[in-house]
């Protein structure tokens, strides 16, 4: 009979591979920490501008099932317009869907979820 080991590197690495997540790291658990931990970047994987989303658990599957979980909540979060160039954008946008209303326009400009 043959035993054959696999390492907790080998089972992240080949998860890894099989998931389609931006920026998707995994630590595996250590021998102070027992659990796994998943962390990715929604929705680009740009560290700076998207939301970090977190999992922890006891085996891997629980630990991106707490991840997928944050990643869930952060599709209904409003992006935080951070520099100038969002904050144009965002208003250009806003130009074309409000043509034809401009009070309902003023609303809309008022509502941007700017950072200050």
């Amino acid at each position: 009979m043959q035993i054959e080991t696999v390492s907790k590197a080998q089972i992240a690495q080949e998860f890894m591979a099989s998931i389609d997540v931006p920026d998707l790291a995994i630590f595996a658990p250590k021998r102070t920490a027992r659990e796994w931990r998943t962390v990715c970047y929604w929705p680009n994987g740009d560290v700076v501008r998207d939301q970090a989303c977190y999992g922890v658990g006891d085996t891997l599957d629980a630990a991106i099932a707490d991840m997928m979980t944050a990643i869930e909540k952060a599709k209904y979060v409003t992006p935080i317009l951070k520099t100038a160039a969002e904050v144009k954008e965002a208003v250009l946008n806003l130009i074309r869907e409000h043509d034809a209303a401009p009070a309902s326009f003023r609303d809309a400009v008022d509502a941007l979820p700017v950072k200050g």
